[in-house]
């Protein structure tokens, strides 16, 4: 009966672990996306600065 009990909790539990890694790829996305804004903006800032020189 222990043994029922637990097979029903495994659907539970894979769906759980899917979601818990599904929001760890969106969070890791954001912080890739910011990350690489961080680098676009230095690059314009970079660039603006040169064209503002000559």
């Amino acid at each position: 009966m222990e043994m029922m009990a637990f097979l029903g909790l495994i659907p539970i539990l894979l769906y759980l672990g899917i979601l818990v890694f599904a929001i760890y790829v969106v969070i890791t996305i954001l912080k890739l996306m910011k990350q690489r804004n961080e680098y676009l903006k230095e690059i314009r800032d970079e660039i603006k600065k040169n064209n503002s020189v000559d």
